[in-house]
């Protein structure tokens, strides 16, 4: 528990000041996340290995993210599209790489870098504020659900996934989440005549744990606790992420429908 939480306090003050500041330190950050993604992501497909080859195809696809329609919340689908043709392609030529596999690739390629991107794109589009907002859902639930789940958890959420996690822990997330997101959306208020917002972020709560299941289901499916090793008490980033990841999608989402709303009553 004292390496986890020393391991935390050290993301944070990392984190957070680029976070906050954005620019460059925020480009950089999402640079380093990235590159550490794209290594856990292929790092653990074993039986046999992947082939050195896909992690600059992997890599080149996630600067496309990096460096591409910043302005837009989500991927466009022609750099999907390419992609997707040359994983495909490289089945052709790799006997290792076979459906499966690639599906994987592409699927999860396609899900952390559309989470990446649309990370970068709210910092510089929306601002700081709703970057908080977002995590304040997320690990607002995340906390909320594992302290609720420490005193009265009792039934078992999905164990075949993550054992430890029970329906009142959920709850308990749904509720923190909530009270927090809204809460500060309040003061900040953006909440006046805005439904849409106020429904986001009680759906971001719910996401948050099912972006959490999802990344544990992939997990499952390798034959391994953590993405790797690189976080002490943590295991990888994509550990720490991956909620996070899942729910700047979602947000990406409901921020659309707030836009497309202010432009018919315009």
């Amino acid at each position: 528990m004292k390496e986890r939480i020393i391991t935390a306090i050290c993301l944070m003050l990392v984190a957070v000041p680029c976070v906050i500041f954005g620019g460059y330190y925020f480009k950089g950050l999402i640079g380093v996340i990235l590159a550490l993604a794209v290594y856990e992501m292929l790092h653990i497909c074993t039986r046999p290995k992947i082939k050195m080859y896909l992690y600059p195809i992997v890599c080149g696809f996630f600067i496309y993210g990096f460096l591409f329609d910043q302005d837009d919340l989500f991927l466009a689908s022609y750099g999907i599209l390419i992609y997707l043709i040359v994983l495909f392609g490289a089945t052709i030529f790799d006997d290792t790489l076979t459906i499966e596999r690639t599906s994987y690739i592409f699927t999860m390629g396609v899900l952390i870098c559309a989470g990446l991107h649309a990370l970068m794109s709210l910092r510089d589009v929306y601002g700081f504020q709703y970057i908080l907002l977002l995590a304040l859902a997320t690990y607002g639930s995340d906390t909320g659900a594992y302290f609720a789940g420490v005193f009265f958890g009792k039934h078992k959420l999905i164990p075949r996934l993550s054992p430890k996690k029970t329906i009142e822990g959920s709850i308990g997330g749904v509720l923190l989440g909530t009270l927090l997101s809204v809460g500060y959306a309040s003061y900040l208020g953006l909440l006046e005549n805005n439904v849409i917002l106020i429904a986001a972020f009680f759906v971001l709560t719910f996401t948050s744990q099912i972006g959490d299941l999802v990344f544990s289901a992939v997990k499952r499916h390798f034959g391994v606790k953590d993405y790797s090793n690189l976080l002490p008490g943590h295991g990888g980033i994509l550990d720490r992420i991956d909620s996070i990841l899942f729910n700047a999608i979602v947000f990406s989402f409901f921020l659309v429908m707030v836009r497309l709303e202010n432009e018919k009553n315009y």
